[in-house]
């Protein structure tokens, strides 16, 4: 309690005058009760009168003054002060007009104005209450109900035991009456603690102790009443006195802002309860070892407060069910039924902290091959369903050698506690084995591989982060050299390996911020015209020690990044500023820019393009614009919005690597894009390879039928471009054409090319 702050130390002096009379007053009333003053008050008893009406009106003045001047829970206050001025008027008035009658008149108007305290007392509490809990959950109104009843049945004992009905009837009821409320206050002080989470600040202990005071006092003066013993200024007064004193202190404590749970809240939301049930038992117990020696009331109370725990602890079991389950989900896969990332690095980091030194342990990240590909081609529900096969095949050869997760993605993790390399290398191979037999899927069958990076504890780290730094980039070493397996070195070479990434990332950023990024353009030819009509614009980094990077150097990375929208944004600026000069340059060339995933999920993408143009100058059909069917099957519902906006720019639109994706009928009829450019995969072989042929013929037929024209990338040779030309194919690249060149240098190739085209024309026109 020494956080306590009372207010009126700093208030009025009016009313810091009123807490010193107060004082003087309850130092009085103690002074009273001793023998040495007993005799002197027995002889004057209009002085103990007096202070026992000034006790308790000034305590309502003061609770009074507290609902006036303080807006903070001023309703519940006000309440608490009426009911104090009814118990006040009520002594008031017994003491002026009620005990100097003989004999006194029962009930009289006194009893109507004290038992008047009792519906202001629950209204207070009940508005502090929903002023500190707006919702009650079902287990906080049941703890409440336990509370409640336990405190209910055990004041009841002290105020029904003897107690009979008898008499005429209104001084009967009056009897009971008193009793009733009290009880009924007993048992709505616990009960709103516990609804409020047992909360342990100054004001709401001191308000809960001095009502209960107060309601203590009324059972000793009806114990003592109803046994003859009761004699006027004994402890009853006091208490009653010592509880106004409590209550006006607690109106007056200001509360503190809100913290976090203090243990010792903890304790008691955790200890009362079960205290209360304990003590009901004891009672129904104590009942039925002595016959009638509890009243009813008594009994069924207590038989509630049992019920409600039953039903508790019921709620109790099911909630932390919940919460095992939510712990357990919240450590599962969805996707796959797996242990999770989560539960991965918890079980990793409790496993390092409790290992000996000298006992191994091995870590493997499992990485699939191509599963991009795959999920990319024949959709993502296929995609799940294989990484749940997978899943299922990875634990059943697995087994219980460890712990197998699922990290995210394609991605897996292995604990293999006890196991060092050996043992290891044994159980990693298996998996692979187990993988790289066929998985069937929908009528489609399908054979994966993986890369899978190893490290060891001890050897090759002793923390979480060190292991995982390792087996990455093992695993990455795998993927690359095509070994399935990769063990971490733990020496100079693994650490350049991840070192040597993240510093191509950092370079890469810097030259972003730098301008390093240049681009070569690829001609593109009207095979109807014989005229070069555009280009297609192809990034390049222009590193300051490395000299030209080429896109597979960075792009993957950037991709992982995040950083593919600088990039394009990039890339666009420098192409259309290109294209400006060319057009200046006499050369009428449309400019062709690969988009990214990222950059069709920019809702601000065509509004960018729009102002790019216009501050070079350049018209819209002089862009063309290329996505890839990968790109389009992530989010097609996002891509076809942005492409149709960009289409409405006037932007000539083209699906790229055409004839790679699975569904790529299932989007052509509702996608708005203008050309289709067929991958190089198909036009390479179609003057060797009869089923290519095919191929590249039928979807020349099938983009004209669709009012779309078709560009065929991957021209090698002049049969090649001879066939196309048959084919009635509208544009080609290539490098018979020419490689990417930058502008320097392609800029003279293209007036060449564009001067003899038009001389030959020249000729003949004069031929004719």
């Amino acid at each position: 309690m020494a956080s306590v702050r009372v207010a009126p130390a700093r208030g009025p002096i009016w009313l810091r005058a009123g807490f010193v009379l107060g004082g003087l007053l309850l130092i009085a009333q103690l002074v009273a009760i001793m023998p040495v003053a007993r005799a002197w008050m027995d002889r004057h008893a209009t002085v103990n009168d007096a202070l026992q009406d000034a006790i308790y009106l000034l305590a309502a003045l003061l609770v009074a003054a507290r609902g006036v001047r303080v807006r903070r829970d001023r309703g519940a206050w006000l309440l608490m002060a009426g009911g104090l001025t009814c118990y006040a008027a009520g002594t008031v008035y017994w003491v002026a007009f009620v005990a100097v009658l003989d004999p006194q008149p029962y009930p009289s108007a006194a009893d109507a104005m004290w038992l008047a305290y009792y519906p202001f007392a629950y209204a207070a509490l009940l508005r502090l209450l929903r002023a500190r809990r707006s919702r009650i959950s079902a287990a906080t109104s049941l703890d409440g109900l336990i509370a409640a009843a336990c405190a209910a049945a055990l004041a009841s004992v002290m105020f029904l035991s003897g107690f009979t009905f008898g008499g005429s009837a209104l001084p009967a009821a009056v009897s009971l009456a008193y009793p009733i409320a009290d009880i009924v206050l007993a048992g709505l002080l616990l009960g709103v603690w516990a609804i409020s989470g047992w909360r342990t600040e100054p004001v709401w202990l001191l308000l809960l102790a001095g009502m209960g005071l107060n309601t203590t006092a009324n059972g000793i003066h009806m114990f003592e009443t109803t046994h003859g013993s009761y004699i006027p200024g004994g402890w009853p007064e006091v208490l009653w006195s010592v509880a106004l004193a409590v209550i006006v202190a607690a109106a007056w404590t200001m509360p503190r802002p809100a913290t976090a749970r203090p243990p010792g809240r903890a304790v008691v939301g955790v200890a009362l309860p079960a205290v209360l049930a304990c003590a009901a038992m004891g009672l129904l117990l104590y009942g039925s070892w002595r016959d009638h020696v509890l009243p009813r009331a008594s009994s069924l109370l207590a038989a509630a407060a049992i019920t409600a725990t039953i039903v508790r602890m019921l709620l109790t079991v099911r909630a932390v069910e919940g919460l095992a389950d939510a712990r357990r989900q919240a450590r599962t896969d969805d996707l796959t039924g797996l242990p999770n990332r989560r539960l991965f690095q918890e079980t990793l980091d409790r496993d390092l902290r409790r290992r000996d030194p000298a006992e191994p342990m091995a870590v493997a990240i499992v990485d699939l091959d191509r599963f991009k590909e795959i999920n990319d081609s024949f959709g993502h529900h296929l995609g799940d369903r294989l990484l749940q096969l997978v899943a299922n095949r990875l634990a059943e050869a697995f087994g219980n050698a460890g712990l197998l997760t699922r990290l995210g993605g394609d991605e897996f993790g292995l604990l293999l506690p006890g196991a060092g390399v050996d043992r290891a290398v044994e159980v990693v191979t298996g998996l692979l084995t187990a993988l790289r037999h066929p998985f069937d899927l929908e009528r489609v069958t399908l054979h994966v591989d993986a890369s899978i990076g190893l490290a060891v504890f001890p050897d090759h780290g002793t923390d979480r982060s060190t292991l995982l730094r390792h087996a990455d980039n093992a695993m990455y070493t795998a993927k690359s050299d095509h070994s399935g397996l990769g063990l971490a070195s733990g020496g100079a070479d693994d650490e350049d390996n991840g070192r040597r990434r993240l510093t191509t990332l950092e370079e890469l950023r810097t030259g972003l911020d730098q301008g390093e990024l240049v681009l070569h353009y690829q001609p593109q030819l009207d095979l109807a015209t014989g005229l070069v009509s555009g280009v297609e614009a192809l990034v390049r980094w222009n590193h300051p020690t490395r000299g030209l990077v080429y896109p597979d150097g960075f792009l993957s990375l950037a991709e992982h990044a995040g950083l593919m929208g600088r990039i394009t944004t990039q890339v666009l600026d420098l192409a259309v500023e290109q294209c400006r000069a060319w057009r200046a340059a006499g050369l009428d060339l449309t400019v062709a820019v690969n988009l990214s995933t990222s950059n069709l999920h920019d809702p601000g993408l065509p509004e960018h393009v729009a102002a790019l143009l216009a501050r070079h100058g350049v018209p819209p059909c002089a862009l063309h614009l290329e996505v890839t069917e990968e790109v389009l099957m992530r989010d097609a519902a996002r891509a076809t919005e942005t492409l149709a906006r960009l289409r409405a720019l006037g932007i000539r639109l083209a699906v790229d690597d055409y004839g790679t994706g699975y569904s790529s009928l299932a989007y052509l009829h509702a996608l708005p894009v203008d050309d289709l450019k067929l991958d190089r995969a198909f036009v390479a072989h179609c003057d060797t390879d009869p089923r290519s042929a095919a191929i590249v013929k039928s979807t020349v037929e099938l983009a004209h039928n669709l009012n779309m024209r078709l560009i065929a990338e991957g021209v090698e040779n002049e049969v090649v471009l001879d066939r196309l030309r048959g084919w009635d194919c509208d544009l080609v690249q290539g490098y018979h054409l020419s490689r990417p060149q930058a502008p320097d240098r392609l800029t003279p190739w293209l007036l060449q090319r564009q001067a003899d085209a038009l001389a030959s024309a020249g000729g003949q026109l004069r031929n004719r």
